[in-house]
């Protein structure tokens, strides 16, 4: 009965390690597929894992520049608010 126990135990635990991968697999997928296809229908192709890598790269490049530029205009107000309106004329904000 000892043996049926950790034997049954052990099937479990690997089929529950199985659900939680599939769903983990499904839900990558679910947000990948949008991508995909902007990328499918750009190329005219279906994209290979290199060029969907070069897409995500790039993209995650994109968002950064758009942090550093926020980070940019807020430090900009930051120093304004500390040294006065007037900090020296050379304002770079938009």
């Amino acid at each position: 009965m000892d043996n049926f126990s950790y034997m049954f135990s052990y099937v479990m635990e690997r089929a529950t390690t199985m659900v939680a991968y599939c769903m983990f697999a499904a839900l990558i997928d679910k947000t990948v597929e949008p991508d995909r296809k902007k990328v499918r229908a750009t190329i005219g192709h279906e994209p290979t894992w290199e060029e969907l890598q070069y897409y995500f790269e790039l993209k995650e490049e994109h968002r950064n520049r758009q942090s550093a530029r926020q980070r940019e205009i807020d430090r900009e107000k930051i120093r304004r608010l500390v040294f006065g309106e007037d900090s020296g004329g050379d304002s770079k904000t938009d």
